[in-house]
């Protein structure tokens, strides 16, 4: 069988600006130049009259403002107006009123509608940003989730405290606990869209118990919301990261651009391919005895590689036209300017092509990973392939080279919430594994998620609610974090609710009061060195939760707090 004939079918509590601080926001300009501006559209969140008063939007747009102008693209702010929605209110309507607060919701969007609408007027090239803070976020999720239209001329979207953040394993936001979840993958989109939300952020959730609706801790902390020292406020390193995130999505558009691609080696040489919101046509001269081929975007994903920084890998889907069959094409270029640094080369298999796993194409720890579908001698065209590999590539200089393929395993998955927890790990899982080797330790996916400058906290694909993994960011498990609702427990039988006497009783000697806040437990093994439990305490003198690991990492504080 050639390859020819047949292969693969197939966006809050008050926050007030410094008096005197104003934003001047330029009209629409009509179209002068070849290339039309980047828009940025800021969604406010509770307790705010406007994205011009909105602490978040200001800074995340500064940010970006800055970035942009710096590659020569132009941005331009648009304001965008929608009720004001009080803390009182928003809980009142969503849990009282059939409604709820969708009117607002909705009357953001229409905002949001229009001034699309105006700016592609005035040049039909605009493309958008996006930024949602608190109800604004839950603004860019509906939009997103429910305007195909419009939603391939959005580039990136930031939100921060959304109240329909929805991470089983580390919180829900409230407008999931009451019933009025959009129920779609959480974030939307998230090939384009960061979404951000600081450990126990009463509006986005995380840190609470998940699925309950038992308010009360929650409405005590909304009544609380100070900035800037409230976990609901989102500035700093916050908006610092999302400016840059938008920016880094305006300065090439992935989805709208000239690429050049040989359909996986169908052909020797490059061919021209014009791609408009992830889809495009090879024609001419040069693809072989083909009208054409169809080609689609299939994932697009950022990471960073030694000797070449940031940069973005494509997956390609390509089609030749007449045929049956299907082959995909992956791609690596620089972030920052779309040149292209290389490839990943084409398996070598005496079988049909194997089948990328567009979902699973990502960067860690430097490296290119994938999982891939190879066939089988059982398999045919008709089946596909069952046989599953992980695949990993590195820069050698010059080009991308494969580093290993190894056989998915699938052990049995391991119950945690039954283990205990010690210094060195808990269960299966141990400090100084990679991610790799803790999923497949455990049995089950370790997703990505957001983290800060040195460190993330992951949780378990269905795992125990509660339980975070903290990964440096050179992918090492360097600390296991136990959070409500968890009732997991150490070693020696200590678990959140213990006392500060009952902690200092069971380890004795080996126990530091650094403050009132904290005790931390330091083993004095030699095994054991540079490893301790920190166990934070609660206003009633017990354990409110523990994080076990290198002394380093094993703080309290959720990684990229502020």
């Amino acid at each position: 069988m050639t390859r020819n004939a047949c292969l693969i079918i197939a966006l809050a509590a008050a926050l007030v600006l410094p008096s005197g601080l104003s934003v001047s926001l330029p009209s629409i300009p009509a179209a002068t130049a070849t290339t039309c501006p980047v828009h940025f559209l800021g969604l406010h969140g509770l307790n705010e009259e406007s994205d011009l008063r909105s602490l978040p939007i200001n800074e995340t747009w500064k940010t970006f403002e800055s970035a942009v102008a710096a590659k020569s693209v132009r941005p331009i702010r648009n304001l965008i107006s929608f009720p004001k929605v009080t803390t009182q209110e928003f809980l009142a309507k969503t849990w009282k009123s059939r409604a709820g607060v969708e009117p607002d919701v909705n009357a953001g969007i229409s905002a949001i509608q229009r001034t699309m609408d105006r700016a592609v007027r005035q040049c039909p090239s605009t493309k958008f940003v996006l930024a949602g803070y608190s109800l604004g976020a839950w603004v860019v999720d509906k939009f997103l989730l429910t305007d195909s239209h419009r939603r391939p001329l959005v580039l990136a979207a930031q939100l921060y405290g959304d109240p329909q953040w929805n991470d089983p394993g580390k919180g829900q936001g409230l407008a999931v606990i009451l019933g009025r979840s959009l129920r779609t993958p959480y974030p939307p989109f998230a090939d384009r869209v960061q979404s951000l939300c600081n450990h126990r952020d009463p509006v986005c959730g995380t840190g609470y118990r998940a699925g309950t609706l038992d308010l009360t801790p929650r409405a005590v902390d909304l009544q609380k919301v100070k900035c800037p020292s409230s976990a609901h406020c989102y500035s700093g390193r916050s908006t610092t990261r999302g400016g840059q995130f938008l920016a880094s999505r305006a300065n090439v558009d992935w989805n709208n651009r000239a690429y050049r691609l040989t359909c996986d080696d169908l052909v020797s040489k490059a061919v021209p391919v014009s791609v408009r919101n992830g889809q495009g046509d090879a024609r001419g001269g040069g693809i072989g005895d083909y009208d054409h081929w169809q080609v689609n975007i299939q994932r697009i994903t950022r990471g960073t590689v030694p000797r070449l920084g940031d940069v973005t890998a494509v997956l390609f889907s390509c089609s030749p036209q007449p045929s049956n069959f299907r082959l995909q094409e992956l791609r690596i270029y620089r972030t920052a300017d779309g040149r292209e640094v290389g490839r990943t080369p084409t398996f070598q298999v005496a079988e049909l092509s194997p089948q990328y796993q567009p979902e699973t194409v990502r960067f860690r720890s430097g490296r290119l990973l994938a999982d891939v579908k190879f066939y089988g001698p059982g398999d045919s065209h008709a089946t596909g392939p069952s046989i599953l590999r992980h695949v990993t590539w590195r820069w050698d200089g010059s080009r991308f080279v494969k580093q290993s393929q190894i056989d998915a395993k699938k052990p049995d998955r391991t119950e945690l919430s039954t283990q205990r927890v010690t210094v060195n790990g808990i269960g299966p899982l141990q400090i100084g594994m990679t991610r790799t080797e803790a999923e497949q330790a455990i049995g089950a996916r370790i997703p990505e998620g957001p983290g800060g400058p040195d460190c993330k906290d992951l949780s378990i694909e269905r795992g125990p609610e509660g339980l975070l993994l903290r990964f440096s960011n050179d992918d090492r498990l360097v600390a296991i974090s136990i959070l409500s609702p968890a009732s997991i427990s150490t070693a020696s039988g200590i678990h959140r609710g213990s006392t500060r006497d009952e902690v200092l009783t069971t380890y004795a000697r080996e126990i530091k009061e650094p403050n009132t806040d904290e005790l931390v437990f330091t083993p004095s093994g030699a095994q054991f060195q540079g490893k301790v439990i920190t166990f934070a305490m609660d206003d009633n003198g017990k354990v409110d939760r523990f994080v076990a690991g290198e002394k380093k990492f094993a703080i309290p504080l959720p990684c990229g707090s502020d």
